[in-house]
């Protein structure tokens, strides 16, 4: 979920992702905002086993998603930086903007990847994930 199309993380990685997080036994779910994040969403997850694509949820609901979850993954959004502050292990993916001034900050485990123009790699935020335990 992102208000702006630059700062989206290429599906092809988010399927990879989905698929390697799932090998390892996790359940991927995608919450959405917009009717496009929701076909967005349907079309990565039809790709990843077991993953969910749930109904549109308000912010609270998806806080208490966020809090239950082993961890997230997220672009440069308020979803991201709302998991960091519940300090559910999250990794921050900037492909448009500088984590240094918009990254996620916070007393939980958190890794910022990626800047503006050069997205993370798909290996990399798996050894984010890692390191975070």
């Amino acid at each position: 979920m992102t208000s702006r199309d630059e700062k989206l993380w290429p599906e092809e990685h988010w399927r990879a992702l989905g698929n390697a997080l799932a090998g390892r036994g996790f359940a991927c779910v995608l919450p959405w905002g917009t009717e496009e994040e929701q076909r967005r969403c349907t079309r990565i997850a039809t790709a990843i086993p077991g993953a969910v694509v749930p109904q549109r949820m308000p912010l609270a609901e998806i806080a208490r998603l966020a809090r239950g979850a082993h961890c997230v993954v997220g672009v440069d959004t308020g979803l991201a930086h709302l998991a960091a502050a519940l300090e559910v292990p999250v990794v921050g993916l900037y492909c448009n903007s500088d984590p240094a001034l918009t990254g996620l900050h916070g007393s939980g485990r958190l890794w910022n990847l990626g800047k503006a123009g050069e997205p993370p790699a798909v290996g990399a935020v798996l050894e984010a994930l890692g390191a975070l335990g």
